[in-house]
């Protein structure tokens, strides 16, 4: 499996920007900063980063082993979508177990782990995540539709 990487963090809070704001019903409420100076230019050196085409908002904290847990335990019980990823209990970097069976798993972050930006997540993962979280975040919210 490959590892978390600064390309697949970005593309997770893209996916994440995407959420409501404020609390969801059985989630942990975000918070959120916005990142203005819209029109602002790209930097010379390295050339074509840092423009701001418009104003937009993104966590103000990572996504935590804590909040991924709450998700997975909520909807991943057989885990149809992989939403859990092996690495998550075997690296070091990992902060997440999966005990049980399919139909019946559950999730846990691991010791001192909770708070720690999680790790091992995809592109669709995160999309799945911010789903949810628009859809109400329980146990029946839908992780395949939202904007």
């Amino acid at each position: 499996m490959a590892r978390f990487s600064l390309k697949a963090f970005s593309l997770w809070l893209a996916a994440v920007a995407c959420l409501p704001l404020g609390s969801v019903a059985n989630a942990e409420p975000l918070q959120w900063v916005t990142v203005g100076d819209p029109a602002n230019t790209a930097d010379t050196a390295p050339a074509g980063f840092g423009a701001v085409a418009a104003s937009f908002q993104i966590m103000k904290y990572e996504f935590t082993n804590q909040l991924y847990t709450e998700f997975l335990n909520s909807i991943a019980a057989t885990d149809t979508y992989s939403l859990y990823n092996a690495n998550m209990g075997s690296n070091a970097r990992g902060g997440i177990t999966q005990s049980g069976a399919a139909g019946s798993y559950s999730y846990s972050a691991k010791a001192n782990m909770g708070d720690k930006p999680v790790n091992y997540v995809s592109w669709f993962d995160a999309a799945r995540v911010s789903n949810w979280y628009q859809n109400g975040a329980t146990p029946s919210s839908s992780t395949e539709t939202g904007t």
